[in-house]
Protein backbone atom coordinates (compact mmCIF):
# COMPACT_ATOMS: atom_id res chain seq x y z
CA UNK A 1 0.00 0.00 0.00
CA UNK A 2 2.72 2.22 0.83
CA UNK A 3 4.51 1.47 -2.65
CA UNK A 4 1.56 2.67 -4.30
CA UNK A 5 0.86 5.61 -2.54
CA UNK A 6 4.45 6.71 -3.22
CA UNK A 7 4.24 5.65 -6.71
CA UNK A 8 1.05 8.16 -7.06
CA UNK A 9 2.30 10.69 -5.32
CA UNK A 10 5.57 11.07 -7.97
CA UNK A 11 3.71 10.66 -10.77
CA UNK A 12 1.70 13.29 -9.61
CA UNK A 13 4.61 15.54 -8.93
CA UNK A 14 5.84 14.99 -12.28
CA UNK A 15 2.53 16.20 -14.36
CA UNK A 16 1.34 18.72 -11.41
CA UNK A 17 1.29 22.20 -13.11
CA UNK A 18 -0.71 24.48 -10.56
CA UNK A 19 1.26 24.08 -7.65
CA UNK A 20 1.75 27.20 -5.05
CA UNK A 21 5.08 28.58 -6.71
CA UNK A 22 3.91 28.08 -10.56
CA UNK A 23 0.69 30.52 -9.73
CA UNK A 24 2.95 33.27 -7.75
CA UNK A 25 5.20 33.15 -10.96
CA UNK A 26 2.13 33.86 -13.11
CA UNK A 27 1.18 36.67 -11.18
CA UNK A 28 4.40 38.25 -10.64
CA UNK A 29 4.90 37.89 -13.97
CA UNK A 30 1.86 39.88 -15.16
CA UNK A 31 2.06 42.46 -12.48
CA UNK A 32 5.73 43.42 -14.15
CA UNK A 33 4.34 43.32 -17.29
CA UNK A 34 1.56 45.35 -16.67
CA UNK A 35 4.14 48.32 -15.22
CA UNK A 36 6.40 47.64 -17.68
CA UNK A 37 4.06 48.06 -21.13
CA UNK A 38 2.32 50.75 -18.96
CA UNK A 39 5.49 52.84 -20.22
CA UNK A 40 5.48 51.90 -24.08
CA UNK A 41 2.93 54.30 -25.27
CA UNK A 42 3.27 56.94 -22.57
CA UNK A 43 6.72 57.79 -22.02
CA UNK A 44 7.75 59.11 -25.80
CA UNK A 45 4.65 60.88 -25.14
CA UNK A 46 5.67 62.69 -21.93
CA UNK A 47 9.26 63.23 -23.64
CA UNK A 48 8.00 65.23 -26.46
CA UNK A 49 5.76 67.30 -23.94
CA UNK A 50 8.40 68.07 -21.76
CA UNK A 51 10.11 69.38 -25.00
CA UNK A 52 11.95 66.15 -26.99
CA UNK A 53 12.11 66.20 -30.30
CA UNK A 54 10.69 63.38 -32.35
CA UNK A 55 13.83 61.54 -32.73
CA UNK A 56 14.49 61.95 -28.63
CA UNK A 57 11.08 60.25 -28.19
CA UNK A 58 12.16 57.43 -30.60
CA UNK A 59 15.36 56.84 -29.15
CA UNK A 60 13.54 56.11 -25.68
CA UNK A 61 12.26 52.83 -27.42
CA UNK A 62 15.43 52.17 -29.04
CA UNK A 63 18.09 52.58 -26.59
CA UNK A 64 16.09 50.30 -24.40
CA UNK A 65 16.11 47.40 -26.74
CA UNK A 66 19.70 47.56 -27.50
CA UNK A 67 20.19 47.56 -23.57
CA UNK A 68 17.76 45.17 -23.34
CA UNK A 69 19.33 42.47 -26.30
CA UNK A 70 23.04 42.54 -24.67
CA UNK A 71 22.13 42.41 -20.89
CA UNK A 72 19.67 38.96 -22.16
CA UNK A 73 22.83 37.23 -23.44
CA UNK A 74 24.97 38.05 -19.92
CA UNK A 75 21.80 36.95 -18.48
CA UNK A 76 21.17 33.66 -19.77
CA UNK A 77 24.88 32.90 -18.33
CA UNK A 78 24.63 34.27 -15.15
CA UNK A 79 21.28 32.63 -14.78
CA UNK A 80 22.68 29.26 -15.02
CA UNK A 81 25.51 30.32 -13.11
CA UNK A 82 24.39 32.14 -10.20
CA UNK A 83 20.53 31.60 -10.00
CA UNK A 84 17.32 32.92 -11.01
CA UNK A 85 16.08 34.45 -8.00
CA UNK A 86 18.48 37.11 -7.30
CA UNK A 87 18.81 38.17 -10.98
CA UNK A 88 15.39 38.11 -11.22
CA UNK A 89 14.84 40.46 -8.09
CA UNK A 90 17.69 42.73 -9.10
CA UNK A 91 15.89 43.45 -12.67
CA UNK A 92 12.58 44.38 -10.74
CA UNK A 93 14.36 46.68 -8.55
CA UNK A 94 15.91 48.42 -11.52
CA UNK A 95 12.92 49.07 -13.00
CA UNK A 96 10.96 50.33 -10.39
CA UNK A 97 14.01 52.77 -9.40
CA UNK A 98 14.42 54.15 -13.29
CA UNK A 99 10.79 54.45 -13.58
CA UNK A 100 10.31 56.09 -10.47
CA UNK A 101 13.53 58.57 -11.90
CA UNK A 102 11.86 59.41 -14.62
CA UNK A 103 9.80 62.17 -12.78
CA UNK A 104 13.16 64.25 -11.96
CA UNK A 105 15.26 64.17 -15.25
CA UNK A 106 15.33 66.33 -18.43
CA UNK A 107 14.99 64.71 -21.80
CA UNK A 108 18.50 63.51 -21.99
CA UNK A 109 17.85 61.83 -18.74
CA UNK A 110 15.15 60.41 -19.63
CA UNK A 111 16.94 58.50 -22.29
CA UNK A 112 20.16 57.38 -20.36
CA UNK A 113 17.65 56.01 -17.48
CA UNK A 114 16.04 54.20 -20.53
CA UNK A 115 18.89 52.74 -21.21
CA UNK A 116 19.72 51.49 -17.75
CA UNK A 117 15.70 50.29 -17.16
CA UNK A 118 16.48 47.84 -20.11
CA UNK A 119 19.31 45.94 -18.66
CA UNK A 120 16.53 45.33 -15.82
CA UNK A 121 14.48 44.62 -18.13
CA UNK A 122 16.75 41.79 -19.92
CA UNK A 123 17.47 40.51 -16.19
CA UNK A 124 14.55 40.17 -15.02
CA UNK A 125 12.23 38.73 -18.67
CA UNK A 126 14.99 36.06 -19.45
CA UNK A 127 15.39 34.83 -15.42
CA UNK A 128 11.56 34.52 -14.92
CA UNK A 129 11.11 32.84 -18.22
CA UNK A 130 13.83 30.03 -17.44
CA UNK A 131 12.37 29.88 -13.50
CA UNK A 132 9.05 28.95 -15.25
CA UNK A 133 10.66 25.84 -17.57
CA UNK A 134 12.32 24.64 -14.41
CA UNK A 135 9.28 24.63 -12.66
CA UNK A 136 6.76 23.15 -14.88
CA UNK A 137 6.87 19.76 -15.62
CA UNK A 138 8.36 18.21 -18.10
CA UNK A 139 5.56 15.94 -19.76
CA UNK A 140 3.20 19.47 -19.32
CA UNK A 141 6.02 22.16 -20.68
CA UNK A 142 3.56 23.35 -23.51
CA UNK A 143 0.66 23.89 -21.62
CA UNK A 144 2.33 25.91 -18.70
CA UNK A 145 4.61 27.96 -20.76
CA UNK A 146 1.16 28.68 -23.17
CA UNK A 147 -0.54 29.93 -19.57
CA UNK A 148 3.07 31.62 -18.71
CA UNK A 149 2.48 33.88 -22.61
CA UNK A 150 -0.61 34.50 -21.68
CA UNK A 151 0.63 36.89 -19.07
CA UNK A 152 2.48 39.28 -21.49
CA UNK A 153 0.00 38.79 -24.38
CA UNK A 154 -2.78 40.37 -21.67
CA UNK A 155 -0.36 43.00 -20.20
CA UNK A 156 0.40 44.02 -24.20
CA UNK A 157 -3.54 44.40 -24.76
CA UNK A 158 -4.90 45.83 -21.25
CA UNK A 159 -1.63 48.13 -20.34
CA UNK A 160 -1.31 50.74 -23.20
CA UNK A 161 -5.07 51.12 -23.36
CA UNK A 162 -5.17 52.02 -19.24
CA UNK A 163 -1.91 54.09 -19.63
CA UNK A 164 -3.35 56.51 -22.23
CA UNK A 165 -6.70 56.66 -20.23
CA UNK A 166 -5.02 57.49 -16.93
CA UNK A 167 -2.60 59.99 -18.94
CA UNK A 168 -5.59 61.54 -20.52
CA UNK A 169 -7.80 61.70 -17.84
CA UNK A 170 -5.05 62.61 -14.93
CA UNK A 171 -1.37 63.05 -15.88
CA UNK A 172 1.89 61.30 -16.27
CA UNK A 173 3.11 60.96 -12.85
CA UNK A 174 -0.05 58.54 -11.88
CA UNK A 175 0.99 56.75 -14.85
CA UNK A 176 5.00 56.08 -13.06
CA UNK A 177 3.32 55.51 -9.64
CA UNK A 178 0.91 52.57 -10.69
CA UNK A 179 3.58 50.97 -13.19
CA UNK A 180 6.08 51.24 -10.07
CA UNK A 181 3.55 49.96 -7.45
CA UNK A 182 3.31 47.10 -9.98
CA UNK A 183 6.88 46.36 -9.96
CA UNK A 184 7.36 46.30 -6.15
CA UNK A 185 4.11 44.00 -5.95
CA UNK A 186 5.28 41.55 -8.59
CA UNK A 187 8.85 42.08 -6.50
CA UNK A 188 6.83 40.76 -3.35
CA UNK A 189 5.60 37.88 -4.57
CA UNK A 190 8.83 36.72 -6.12
CA UNK A 191 10.26 37.01 -2.62
CA UNK A 192 8.00 34.07 -1.58
CA UNK A 193 8.87 31.68 -3.99
CA UNK A 194 11.77 29.10 -3.51
CA UNK A 195 13.92 28.65 -7.16
CA UNK A 196 16.19 25.94 -6.19
CA UNK A 197 19.49 25.60 -8.19
CA UNK A 198 19.36 22.85 -11.28
CA UNK A 199 21.65 20.28 -10.94
CA UNK A 200 25.09 20.48 -12.73
CA UNK A 201 23.33 24.24 -14.16
CA UNK A 202 26.86 25.88 -12.65
CA UNK A 203 28.84 25.89 -16.03
CA UNK A 204 32.75 25.08 -15.35
CA UNK A 205 35.26 28.22 -15.02
CA UNK A 206 37.87 29.04 -17.93
CA UNK A 207 41.24 29.87 -16.61
CA UNK A 208 41.98 31.68 -19.86
CA UNK A 209 39.74 33.74 -22.31
CA UNK A 210 35.77 34.11 -22.44
CA UNK A 211 33.94 31.22 -24.31
CA UNK A 212 31.52 33.36 -26.29
CA UNK A 213 28.81 30.30 -26.90
CA UNK A 214 28.03 30.58 -23.14
CA UNK A 215 25.98 33.68 -23.99
CA UNK A 216 23.87 31.89 -26.39
CA UNK A 217 22.83 28.58 -26.84
CA UNK A 218 23.48 27.11 -30.24
CA UNK A 219 19.84 24.45 -29.99
CA UNK A 220 17.93 27.37 -29.12
CA UNK A 221 18.72 29.36 -32.45
CA UNK A 222 16.25 27.85 -35.04
CA UNK A 223 13.32 28.87 -32.89
CA UNK A 224 14.66 32.16 -31.78
CA UNK A 225 15.48 33.01 -35.52
CA UNK A 226 11.23 31.65 -36.08
CA UNK A 227 10.23 33.95 -33.47
CA UNK A 228 12.60 36.83 -34.52
CA UNK A 229 10.78 37.04 -38.31
CA UNK A 230 6.83 36.42 -36.31
CA UNK A 231 7.81 39.30 -34.14
CA UNK A 232 8.55 42.11 -36.40
CA UNK A 233 5.08 41.44 -37.47
CA UNK A 234 3.99 42.11 -33.98
CA UNK A 235 6.11 45.28 -34.03
CA UNK A 236 4.17 46.53 -36.55
CA UNK A 237 0.62 45.60 -34.89
CA UNK A 238 2.26 47.21 -31.78
CA UNK A 239 3.48 50.49 -32.81
CA UNK A 240 1.68 51.54 -35.58
CA UNK A 241 -1.67 50.27 -34.90
CA UNK A 242 -2.78 53.48 -33.84
CA UNK A 243 -1.48 55.79 -36.69
CA UNK A 244 -2.97 53.35 -39.04
CA UNK A 245 -7.04 53.69 -37.08
CA UNK A 246 -6.12 57.82 -38.09
CA UNK A 247 -5.44 57.05 -41.86
CA UNK A 248 -8.38 54.85 -41.79
CA UNK A 249 -10.31 57.58 -39.86
CA UNK A 250 -11.57 54.80 -37.27
CA UNK A 251 -11.41 56.13 -33.69
CA UNK A 252 -12.42 52.30 -32.35
CA UNK A 253 -9.59 51.21 -33.81
CA UNK A 254 -8.67 49.89 -30.03
CA UNK A 255 -11.33 47.17 -30.40
CA UNK A 256 -8.08 45.37 -32.64
CA UNK A 257 -6.35 44.74 -28.84
CA UNK A 258 -9.66 43.97 -27.21
CA UNK A 259 -10.01 40.72 -29.49
CA UNK A 260 -6.96 39.93 -29.84
CA UNK A 261 -6.56 39.33 -26.14
CA UNK A 262 -9.91 37.42 -26.15
CA UNK A 263 -8.79 34.91 -28.73
CA UNK A 264 -5.29 34.68 -26.86
CA UNK A 265 -7.41 33.71 -23.43
CA UNK A 266 -9.27 31.36 -25.71
CA UNK A 267 -7.10 29.30 -27.68
CA UNK A 268 -3.64 29.58 -25.45
CA UNK A 269 -4.27 26.92 -23.12
CA UNK A 270 -6.00 24.50 -25.62
CA UNK A 271 -2.36 25.30 -28.06
CA UNK A 272 -0.23 24.26 -24.94
CA UNK A 273 -1.82 21.33 -24.55
CA UNK A 274 -2.02 20.46 -28.09
CA UNK A 275 1.81 21.23 -27.91
CA UNK A 276 2.42 17.74 -25.29
CA UNK A 277 0.32 15.89 -26.64
CA UNK A 278 1.05 16.00 -30.45
CA UNK A 279 4.24 18.31 -30.81
CA UNK A 280 4.56 21.55 -32.50
CA UNK A 281 4.08 20.73 -36.01
CA UNK A 282 0.13 21.03 -34.83
CA UNK A 283 0.35 24.08 -33.07
CA UNK A 284 3.21 26.37 -35.42
CA UNK A 285 1.95 25.77 -38.80
CA UNK A 286 -1.64 26.56 -38.49
CA UNK A 287 -0.28 29.51 -36.09
CA UNK A 288 2.32 31.05 -38.76
CA UNK A 289 -0.81 30.88 -41.56
CA UNK A 290 -3.55 32.18 -38.99
CA UNK A 291 -1.02 35.11 -38.34
CA UNK A 292 -0.39 36.24 -42.14
CA UNK A 293 -3.85 35.80 -42.85
CA UNK A 294 -4.75 38.02 -40.09
CA UNK A 295 -2.44 40.54 -40.99
CA UNK A 296 -4.11 40.46 -44.54
CA UNK A 297 -7.21 40.92 -43.28
CA UNK A 298 -5.75 43.87 -40.96
CA UNK A 299 -4.56 46.08 -44.43
CA UNK A 300 -8.07 45.83 -46.32
CA UNK A 301 -9.76 46.58 -43.44
CA UNK A 302 -12.82 48.84 -43.91
CA UNK A 303 -15.03 48.11 -41.09
CA UNK A 304 -15.59 47.03 -37.23
CA UNK A 305 -16.47 43.43 -39.24
CA UNK A 306 -12.99 43.28 -41.30
CA UNK A 307 -11.11 44.69 -37.99
CA UNK A 308 -13.07 41.77 -35.98
CA UNK A 309 -11.64 39.38 -38.09
CA UNK A 310 -8.01 40.05 -38.24
CA UNK A 311 -8.12 40.89 -34.63
CA UNK A 312 -9.32 37.04 -33.99
CA UNK A 313 -6.86 35.61 -37.21
CA UNK A 314 -3.25 37.60 -35.97
CA UNK A 315 -4.51 37.03 -32.07
CA UNK A 316 -4.59 33.25 -32.09
CA UNK A 317 -1.58 32.61 -34.67
CA UNK A 318 0.73 35.12 -32.40
CA UNK A 319 -0.36 33.15 -29.24
CA UNK A 320 0.40 29.98 -30.57
CA UNK A 321 3.20 30.26 -32.36
CA UNK A 322 5.33 32.48 -29.76
CA UNK A 323 4.93 30.49 -26.80
CA UNK A 324 5.17 26.80 -28.73
CA UNK A 325 8.43 28.64 -30.31
CA UNK A 326 9.50 29.41 -26.67
CA UNK A 327 9.20 26.13 -25.37
CA UNK A 328 10.61 24.06 -28.26
CA UNK A 329 13.78 26.12 -27.58
CA UNK A 330 14.11 25.32 -24.46
CA UNK A 331 13.01 21.40 -25.07
CA UNK A 332 15.83 21.46 -27.73
CA UNK A 333 18.62 22.90 -25.08
CA UNK A 334 20.46 20.81 -22.49
CA UNK A 335 18.80 20.95 -19.25
CA UNK A 336 21.91 22.69 -17.75
CA UNK A 337 21.46 25.62 -20.38
CA UNK A 338 17.54 26.72 -20.16
CA UNK A 339 19.15 30.27 -18.94
CA UNK A 340 20.82 30.59 -21.75
CA UNK A 341 18.49 29.56 -24.26
CA UNK A 342 15.87 31.76 -23.07
CA UNK A 343 18.10 34.52 -23.14
CA UNK A 344 18.91 33.55 -26.91
CA UNK A 345 15.14 33.52 -27.63
CA UNK A 346 13.93 36.29 -25.75
CA UNK A 347 16.51 38.26 -27.61
CA UNK A 348 15.37 37.87 -30.63
CA UNK A 349 12.32 39.49 -30.19
CA UNK A 350 14.01 42.30 -28.69
CA UNK A 351 16.10 42.69 -32.11
CA UNK A 352 12.69 42.12 -34.21
CA UNK A 353 11.68 45.30 -32.70
CA UNK A 354 14.76 47.51 -32.99
CA UNK A 355 14.52 46.13 -36.49
CA UNK A 356 10.72 45.93 -37.33
CA UNK A 357 10.43 49.54 -36.02
CA UNK A 358 12.79 50.66 -38.62
CA UNK A 359 11.78 48.51 -41.80
CA UNK A 360 7.94 49.02 -41.07
CA UNK A 361 8.08 52.63 -40.36
CA UNK A 362 10.39 53.33 -43.47
CA UNK A 363 7.63 51.20 -45.53
CA UNK A 364 4.67 53.33 -44.07
CA UNK A 365 6.27 56.60 -44.49
CA UNK A 366 7.25 55.99 -48.18
CA UNK A 367 3.88 54.08 -49.03
CA UNK A 368 0.44 53.33 -46.10
CA UNK A 369 0.10 51.78 -43.21
CA UNK A 370 -1.84 49.15 -45.26
CA UNK A 371 1.10 48.36 -47.35
CA UNK A 372 3.19 47.98 -43.96
CA UNK A 373 0.83 45.36 -42.90
CA UNK A 374 0.79 43.10 -46.21
CA UNK A 375 4.86 43.73 -46.69
CA UNK A 376 4.85 42.61 -42.77
CA UNK A 377 2.73 39.77 -43.49
CA UNK A 378 5.57 38.36 -46.17
CA UNK A 379 7.96 38.15 -42.71
CA UNK A 380 5.35 35.19 -41.45
CA UNK A 381 5.42 33.74 -44.73
CA UNK A 382 9.41 33.69 -44.61
CA UNK A 383 8.96 32.17 -40.95
CA UNK A 384 6.45 29.26 -42.26
CA UNK A 385 9.21 28.47 -45.69
CA UNK A 386 11.98 28.16 -43.32
CA UNK A 387 10.16 26.06 -40.79
CA UNK A 388 8.50 24.30 -43.21
CA UNK A 389 12.57 23.45 -44.68
CA UNK A 390 13.70 22.80 -41.54
CA UNK A 391 11.07 19.99 -40.72
CA UNK A 392 11.79 18.45 -44.17
CA UNK A 393 15.51 18.48 -43.38
CA UNK A 394 15.03 16.20 -40.23
CA UNK A 395 12.91 13.91 -41.99
CA UNK A 396 15.11 13.35 -45.11
CA UNK A 397 18.24 12.74 -42.45
CA UNK A 398 15.96 10.53 -40.47
CA UNK A 399 15.68 8.45 -43.50
CA UNK A 400 18.84 8.38 -44.39
CA UNK A 401 20.12 7.06 -41.07
CA UNK A 402 17.55 4.44 -41.12
CA UNK A 403 18.75 3.40 -44.76
CA UNK A 404 22.19 2.99 -43.38
CA UNK A 405 20.72 1.15 -40.38
CA UNK A 406 19.13 -1.33 -42.93
CA UNK A 407 22.02 -1.59 -45.23
CA UNK A 408 24.30 -2.43 -42.07
CA UNK A 409 22.23 -5.49 -41.32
Amino acid sequence: MKITTMKLSETESLTKLWSKDYCLLLAANLLVYLGFYMLVPTLPTYTQEIGGSTLQASLVISVFSVSALIFRFVTGNAVDAFGKKLICLAGIIIMALSTLSYLWVSVTGIILIRLVQGIGWGMFSTSLATAIADIVPLRRRGEGMGYYSLTFIVSMSLAPMAAIIIMNQFKFTDVIGISTLLFVLGAGLLYQIAMPQVKGSKPAVKKQGIDWRNFYERQALLPSMLCFLISITLCGVMSYLMLFGKELNMTSIWIYFVGNVVMSLITRPLMGRLFDERGHVFVILPGVISAAAGLIVLSYTDSIATLVAASVLYGFGFSAVQPSLQTWAVNRSPAQRKGAANGTFLSSMDLSFTFGSVVLSFIAERQSYAVMYRVSSLFAVLCLVIYVYSLVRVRVGQAAVVSEAGLGE
